[in-house]
């Protein structure tokens, strides 16, 4: 997994590349952590556009950064999730829990 951060506006976008599986959980960690603890972000984003492949793991990593970003007031979306991210997601009726934008 890659990933990268870009903070504009009070909004920061991970953009995340490559497969997403449990293996990836620390540099997730890292990535969500430096989006949650940069101070200007009222509003957090996970740019799914590169991800080729998305395991059940990564969904729980997911909402336990859902509840980080609850507990510190920030709003979390997924953003561009590419055809087999967003295959995963509609499966697992994921939107009802994290905001998904195309």
């Amino acid at each position: 997994m890659d990933y990268k951060t870009v903070v504009d506006a009070g909004c920061a976008t991970v953009f995340l590349d490559g497969r997403l599986a449990y293996g990836v959980y620390p540099e997730f960690r890292a990535a969500t952590l430096a989006a949650l603890d940069h101070p200007s972000t009222t509003r957090i984003q996970l740019d799914m556009s590169g991800v080729t492949f998305l395991d059940s793991s990564v969904l729980g990593m997911i909402l336990y950064f859902r509840q980080r970003a609850q507990a510190a007031q920030k709003e979390l979306a997924i953003v561009r999730p590419s055809a087999q991210v967003d295959e995963v997601l509609k499966i697992v009726n994921f939107s009802k829990l994290v905001p998904i934008l195309s």
